[in-house]
């Protein structure tokens, strides 16, 4: 039977209303930084709605359904390979650990989700879930179940104000770098934020926000990386009529570790706070050449183990390069004592490391359904975080960390897609048994509907 067009838009308009309803109750929630952030179900929930919503069957005409508004559901599969799963440094220390010289693995992920965005008027949500598992073809031990959500809404206020929301649950098994053995460990991370920005007199913007991420563990032994870390930032942007922008950011960040980290017969709390202060800028150099940069001084303080403070320059910068139509180069260099999306670090352990590197990478686009992409990457990273050596006449641990990576994608059809990637990583380390080579390749096949 066919929904009567009237009683469509009520319901219609009813359901947005449930979904700004429950924004308005996590922007709340992050304003207050309360502790408890949003679970998978109530995010599913938010998602349902969305689902219901973008639906034709719940629009009095689908043909007012602009280009914007997507439901998109998805599968996947991925096999992976990994000669060096436990990253050992050589067959000695894989029969003490292993029982086994064999320290190659391969396990195959399979996970379903959806994408959705929809645009209300001015105003724009997006959502995206996935659930997934993953199979170990030797050590079963480690088969595990993840997910990941987040629900975004971004908001505009009439000329001069706009920022977004959001909200984001993610769990999945942790690296195995640091670790060593065959250890199931799941990480969840619960992670909300605020943003926003108003307009003043042209070219002048007022920059501000906070966030609001807590990591648990549920192996006995990583408890002491449990975590939350608390951040405002406040700035002032200024934007060239050419688009290039430069911006003035301070941010402070309080990292609090409920759990002590046991050190000889001390008990270390590894409570810190952090202030970054710097600028922020993009450069638009030419129509195929663009500059993103920042450089903060950086000051991070512990009660317990003051030896640890770190200060001084932090900072990334990065270059891409459109050569020809269909190929891209990138460049950039950081510095940094957190995991940046552009370094290679694994950091597990609950203190920081500082990590000095350098990446390039070019993207190759011989025809309109295939995709090459290679990045190489070498990082050298202090340990001078960490309060073992601290607290003793050890010398800090440095590792150099070499990897190569190269890849393609190709798109079967416009809704299918084939991917795989191959990549060898070298690490040397001062610290003995923690050099390591491996080599993996992974095969990924992706279809929405």
């Amino acid at each position: 039977m066919l929904l009567d067009a009237a009683q469509g838009a009520r319901e219609r308009e009813s359901a947005f209303d449930l979904v700004q309803a429950a924004l308005r109750r996590e922007t709340r929630l992050i304003c207050l930084q309360s502790p408890q952030l949003p679970t998978t179900t109530e995010i599913g929930v938010f998602l349902t709605m969305l689902g219901m919503i973008a639906s034709p069957a719940w629009a009095a005409d689908v043909t007012e359904q602009g280009p914007d508004e997507t439901f998109m559901p998805y599968v996947r599969a991925l096999y992976g390979y990994d000669s060096n799963l436990f990253r050992l440094q050589n067959d000695q220390e894989a029969r003490a650990v292993l029982r086994t010289s064999n320290t190659a693995e391969s396990y195959l992920t399979l996970g379903a989700g959806m994408d959705a965005n929809l645009k209300m008027s001015r105003q724009t949500i997006q959502a995206h879930v996935e659930l997934n598992q993953t199979r170990f073809n030797t050590y079963g031990q480690l088969d595990n179940d993840g997910h990941d959500a987040y629900l975004k809404w971004a908001w505009k206020i009439g000329s001069r104000a706009t920022g977004d929301v959001g909200v984001a649950d993610t769990l999945k098994q942790a690296s195995y770098t640091n670790v060593k053995q065959p250890v199931k460990n799941q990480i969840r991370t619960r992670r909300g934020t605020l943003n926003g920005a108003i307009q003043l007199a042209y070219p002048w913007q007022v920059q501000f926000g906070m966030e609001s991420v807590r990591t648990s563990n549920d192996a006995a032994a990583q408890l002491l990386q449990d975590a939350t870390v608390d951040a405002l930032k406040g700035g002032l942007q200024y934007r060239s009529d050419k688009g290039s922008t430069v911006a003035w950011v301070s941010r402070r960040s309080e990292g609090r570790y409920p759990n002590r980290q046991l050190i000889g017969v001390m008990a270390v709390d590894n409570d810190y706070q952090q202030w970054d202060n710097g600028v922020a800028a993009v450069w638009k150099l030419s129509e195929k050449t663009s500059m993103t940069g920042k450089l903060n001084f950086t000051q991070r303080g512990y009660t317990d183990v003051p030896q640890r403070d770190f200060s001084g320059l932090t900072g990334l910068l990065s270059l891409g390069w459109n050569a020809t139509e269909k190929t891209t180069l990138n460049a950039s260099t950081y510095r940094d004592i957190d995991a940046i999306e552009s370094s290679a670090i694994e950091n597990t352990t609950a203190s920081y490391a500082l990590n000095q590197g350098v990446a390039v990478g070019a993207d190759w686009k011989p025809t309109a359904k295939l995709t090459f992409s290679t990045r190489l990457s070498h990082d050298h990273i202090a340990y001078a975080g960490d309060p073992g050596f601290v607290l003793s006449t050890q010398a800090v641990r440095e590792d150099r960390l070499t990897m190569a990576q190269a890849g393609l994608q190709y798109n079967v059809r416009s809704n299918t897609q084939i991917g795989l990637i191959l990549r060898r990583g070298v690490r040397h380390s001062n610290e003995a048994l923690e050099s390591y080579r491996y080599n993996s390749a992974m095969i990924n096949v992706s279809s929405h509907f």
